[in-house]
């Protein structure tokens, strides 16, 4: 093999191609909308409220993001630019009037119901940018493609809580949240741009069902596959922070991004045949179960000794998110490629909510070993699932 069919030269390819880093910038910018607008959200609303306030409005907010899937049909049944705009235009006169209310003490009420509906017709980019990779990728080059966005969805939320912060304390907060909406504009243009005349099929006529991507036996298995493994991490990450405090939890959640950064790296740099065989679903959720289950006996009495462990299960985090993604690109049915993606992403959020809360309860009754110790439990039902779903017929793709 020549080097750019192997290690790094595999990104190199990739992104040596017409319109390659156009793309990576786009999934970039993609994923700094979901780390900039929930926490800028907070720092504005604290700053003429309340901690308190602030992380109720943040909450609610996060409730609108039950209209992913809806955003994702309407993405699968009309032009993409007619949605993003719209979504974008509705979005940003939201935010500002959340910042014009907060400005001028205005009802708490008025603000609650901006942030919720703000979230709610939020441009749906995150979606779109998996949906991109699939469409300007072929068999050679699509799992380095995704392999290398999920490594910048952790990029993201490390690099998008930062620039919050630096806008926040060089300027003001209300700052940091319009950049929010300006990296949902950069990330469409740039989206856009690349999927011009490349756009999947439209779900149209008799072609649309009210289920949608449900209709797919295989994509509701997967579905509770992904919501499981997510409830796995969830479970890992609130345990580290709750055990280690906001110092030592937030180094130990940054070992494992670095873990999932490393892991997500090295399937993109393996050829097609040898990145299907490594990253099957349920072989790595057993993986993860095994390397949390260690975590959870070995505890961390020795520091070299946890951090070692922490990385060892962050490495099951990206190939995870990566075998996660592409299986979903698999089995949405035709027609339906955003919908369905947006539906992962919904099982992603509420099994991460899953997970936090059996964690937190769990290490409150029992400490960390209890906490740490349900994430084998959950990465084992995953694989469960991920084995069964591997065992159905899958959607005849689109032409």
């Amino acid at each position: 093999m020549t080097p750019d069919h192997t290690g790094l030269g595999r990104y190199r390819r990739l992104l040596s191609g017409p319109g390659m880093a156009g793309c990576a910038v786009a999934a970039l910018a993609s994923k700094l909308q979901g780390s900039m607008f929930t926490l800028s959200l907070l720092l504005t609303v604290a700053a003429t409220r309340s901690y308190g306030v602030a992380g109720a409005v943040a909450a609610v907010s996060a409730l609108g993001g039950i209209a992913a899937p809806a955003r994702g049909r309407l993405l699968d049944r009309l032009p993409y630019a007619a949605v993003l705009w719209s979504a974008i235009a509705l979005h940003a006169a939201l935010v500002a009037l959340i910042v014009v209310n907060e400005l001028a003490h205005g009802p708490v009420l008025l603000t609650f119901a901006g942030a919720l509906a703000a979230n709610t017709v939020a441009p749906p980019v995150g979606v779109l940018s998996r949906v991109m990779w699939r469409s300007v990728t072929g068999e050679e080059t699509r799992s380095t493609a995704l392999a290398l966005d999920a490594v910048l969805a952790d990029a993201g939320f490390i690099v998008g809580p930062l620039l919050v912060g630096a806008l926040s304390s060089v300027l003001v907060p209300q700052v940091a949240l319009g950049t929010s909406v300006l990296t949902s504009v950069l990330a469409t243009v740039l989206l856009l741009r690349a999927l011009a005349g490349r756009e999947p099929a439209k779900s149209v006529g008799k072609e649309q069902n009210w289920k949608g991507s449900l209709t797919s036996v295989p994509l509701r298995m997967h579905l509770g596959c992904a919501l499981f493994f997510s409830a796995a991490v969830g479970v890992v990450e609130v345990s580290l922070i709750s055990h280690g405090g906001e110092l030592l939890g937030s180094v130990s959640v940054s070992v494992l991004a670095a873990g999932s950064i490393a892991g997500g790296l090295l399937i993109g740099a393996l050829p097609p045949e040898r990145a299907a065989q490594v990253s099957r679903l349920p072989r790595l959720l057993v993986y993860l179960g095994l390397a949390a289950t260690v975590l959870a006996v070995a505890g961390t009495g020795n520091t070299m000794v946890a951090i070692a462990l922490m990385l060892t299960v962050g490495t099951a985090f990206g190939p995870c998110f990566v075998a996660v993604y592409g299986l979903t690109g698999d089995l949405a049915p035709a027609g339906t490629a955003a919908e369905t993606q947006a539906w992962v992403g919904a099982a992603l959020q509420s099994g991460s909510a899953l997970g936090q809360a059996a964690g937190a309860f769990a290490f409150g009754l029992w400490g960390f070993s209890a906490g740490v110790g349900l994430a084998p439990v959950f990465a084992l039902l995953a694989a469960g699932l991920g084995a069964l779903t591997a065992r159905l017929p899958r959607p005849v793709p689109a032409p």
